[in-house]
């Protein structure tokens, strides 16, 4: 008997039940009369929900994260109809008992605020009126309908850009449907809160006609019904009205103040607070100027002195602060650490030393790489888990250095001392990138994306904010560095695994936590190297395909894969095709779609035929394909057109073609820039659905 009560209280009570029922209470509430104790409880809760919104309104980092506030703008908005609605019938009904009838809170806030005068509660209840409906209400309706109409005219562009960083490889699909639904709840967002703020200048509206019905027909009904002197009636209904106006309008105000503020934070990141005083107080010179100012208006005569002065001391002492606090931090920056105990002699050994990843960038970018929060540091080792999990490979340890002798903003990167990518950033800037037709200003500093060479313009930090309205993606300086590294890290993964990086994969595919799996593994590897696999032959095969970025995170069925194709197969070439076929249900899977299918462009028939007629015998045991530099041109241009036009449907396609010609073919597109995955027909299988999308 008890379980079954605990089991229906657990299920009773329950977060959407209690919403349903806590609806309901308010809709009876406009339709049975309530005593006025109850209006007085939810007078309380809607002071309580009012304040709740307007903080939470201030502590959200974003305003999406704040997604239900168009849901909970409009409860708040039933609730205080509910409780006009009750507040109109004992008004009307019981006005004539006294300025209790409609409780106590009704009656408080209209002596306190009148003090004695019905006209001057009469023209506080208007000022208070005209602010929220002229100045709040219409605003926010302004900034919602704008941010509405930016946001969905700016979300074809933004998924282009996904689609584009998912075709050039920047980031995988999971990535892709995350910003994908991100920025699809981004618009719905906004489209809700345009809508949610025409309820919130009708609720205003539904105030002053309410105020104005409950006054004038009150002094009718006392007057001729119950026999109220007119000057009783007036004082009486006007308490009554005055205190209902108030009681409905000051929560009204404090949501409607809420809702300006969530709406006026736009692209910037962090709670109010923090982005208040952190751009306020940025300009210690600002604040100096404004506390002389303040300081020359308390010697003015007539004004009053101490007020002014206060102002100007404070002002004055902050600037002094912020000055100081700016200066610490920049010699803190700029500073060199000096070891104490002397650095012993470099070996020989020492200078012939080379790191295998190095990334060199001139002395003006040392703070923003070093920064803890959003330096190179915090991305390097999310890079690192982030490659190791999805590709299965360690990236070494990564050397940051600064050099004096590369200009102004100028960063390197270089694999195994030989540089690979060379560009500029400039840290007190953004960077947007542009899409075909460019709505930016001329403001900034056109240059080409480091990464892919997309057009982009570097401009000012406050002018983000219209470029994210105008449908641009804003980079800022250190996840174009962080991003422009991971693309080389993945460029020269082949040239990354080296035989000591392969000893230490080896060596964590056996330091697993569960130790069962750890010994059978280490037992795997006893039985396989160097026995059945040679180690040179493991690192070539998985540098060939970590050279067309094919995950090695799955080392058993590589493991078992090599060992029987060294058996059947005499190179490193033909084992390496034949592990691919073992993986092939892994690398189809990149590309297939929620339903099954795989996007593909075939090759045309004749081409085959070309390929036999210039076909020489490879010493690599695969036959190689000598194409005339014409027909080689040909063979990569009519591949490129048809990924282009796949791509302007958002979709990002695979090459395939047979087991004897992939390696050729992966080999052309690699010469034209096309990054698109080459699959042979015994890679796919049956697993996959195979949808043509084009034949080159």
């Amino acid at each position: 008997m008890t379980e079954t009560r605990q089991l229906i209280f657990s299920n009773f009570f329950q977060p959407t039940i209690l919403l349903a029922m806590a609806l309901m209470g308010i809709i009876v509430m406009m339709i049975l009369p309530m005593p006025a104790w109850v209006l007085d409880t939810g007078l309380a809760a809607s002071f309580g929900l009012a304040i709740l919104i307007f903080t939470t309104t201030l502590f959200v980092e974003r305003p999406l994260d704040f997604s239900a506030f168009p849901t909970v703008l409009l409860a708040s908005l039933m609730l205080r109809l509910s409780l006009n609605i009750s507040s109109t019938k004992l008004i009307i009904g019981q006005g004539h008992t006294g300025t209790s009838a409609a409780g106590k809170v009704i009656e408080g806030f209209a002596m306190f605020v009148m003090s004695g005068s019905v006209f001057l509660g009469l023209v506080v209840f208007g000022v208070l009126l005209i602010v929220n409906f002229i100045v709040i209400t219409k605003g926010a309706a302004r900034m919602a309908e704008v941010g509405a109409r930016f946001a969905l005219d700016a979300m074809p562009g933004k998924q282009l850009a996904i689609d584009s960083d998912m075709s050039a490889g920047a980031i995988d699909h999971q990535e892709a449907k995350a910003r994908r639904q991100t920025e699809q709840a981004e618009t719905t967002f906004f489209g809700s809160l345009d809508g949610a703020s025409k309820f919130v200048k009708g609720d205003a509206i539904a105030g002053l006609l309410i105020t104005l019905l409950n006054f004038v027909m009150g002094l009718i009904i006392g007057v001729t019904l119950h026999g109220m002197p007119f000057s009783q009636a007036l004082e009486t209904y006007s308490i009554l009205t005055v205190g209902d106006g108030l009681v409905s309008q000051i929560p009204a105000v404090i949501i409607s103040i809420a809702s300006a503020l969530l709406l006026s934070r736009g692209g910037t990141k962090g709670t109010a607070d923090k982005a208040f005083f952190a751009q306020l107080g940025k300009h210690p010179t600002a604040l100096f100027a404004v506390a002389v100012l303040m300081g020359m208006f308390a010697l003015v005569p007539g004004l009053p002195f101490f007020p002014f002065l206060a102002g100007g001391v404070f002002l004055g002492v902050s600037a002094i602060f912020v000055n100081r606090r700016l200066l610490v931090t920049k010699a803190s920056a700029q500073s060199i650490q000096v070891p104490t105990k002397a650095m012993p002699l470099k070996s020989l050994g020492d200078k012939l030393e080379l790191d295998e990843i190095h990334v060199e960038f001139s002395p003006d970018l040392v703070q923003m790489a070093m920064d803890e929060a959003t330096g190179l540091d915090a991305r390097i080792d999310n890079m690192r888990d982030h490659v190791a999990s999805v590709f299965g490979l360690i990236v070494p340890e990564i050397r940051i250095t600064d050099n004096a002798l590369l200009p102004s903003g100028t960063y390197t990167i270089k694999i195994h001392g030989v540089e690979q990518a060379r560009d500029q950033l400039f840290p007190n800037q953004v960077l947007v990138l542009l899409t075909d037709t460019d709505p930016s200003s001329e403001n900034g500093r056109l240059v080409k994306e480091p990464v892919y060479g997309a057009p982009a313009r570097w401009i000012a930090p406050d002018l983000q904010e219209q470029a994210a309205l105008q449908g641009l993606t804003v980079v800022l300086p250190a996840e174009v560095l962080a991003t422009h590294l991971l693309e080389v890290i993945k460029r020269n993964f082949g040239r990354l695994l080296t035989f000591r990086s392969l000893r230490k994969i080896l060596d964590e595919f056996t330091n697993l936590t569960d130790q069962s799996r750890s010994e059978m593994n280490r037992r795997m590897l006893d039985e396989l190297i160097p026995d059945k696999v040679p180690v040179e032959i493991l690192l070539a095969v998985m540098r060939q395909l970590l050279d067309e970025r094919v995950s090695i995170r799955n080392l058993p069925l590589i493991l078992e894969a090599a060992s029987e194709a060294r058996s059947r197969y005499s190179t490193t070439d033909e084992m390496a095709e034949f592990v691919r076929h073992k993986l092939g249900f892994q690398i189809v899977a990149e590309l297939r779609r929620p339903d099954g299918s795989l996007p593909l462009i075939q090759l045309a028939p004749e081409w085959e035929v070309l390929f036999q007629k210039y076909a020489i015998e490879s010493e690599r045991g695969l036959q190689d394909v000598a194409l005339p530099p014409d027909e080689f041109n040909r063979l990569g241009d009519s591949i490129a057109q048809k990924v282009a036009k796949a791509a302007e449907s958002g979709t990002y396609p695979a090459i395939v073609t047979s087991t004897r010609r992939r390696r050729f073919l992966r080999t052309v597109l690699s010469a034209k820039g096309i990054s698109n995955p080459v699959y042979s027909f015994d890679e796919i299988g049956v697993s996959a659905k195979p949808s043509l999308v084009g034949v080159a």
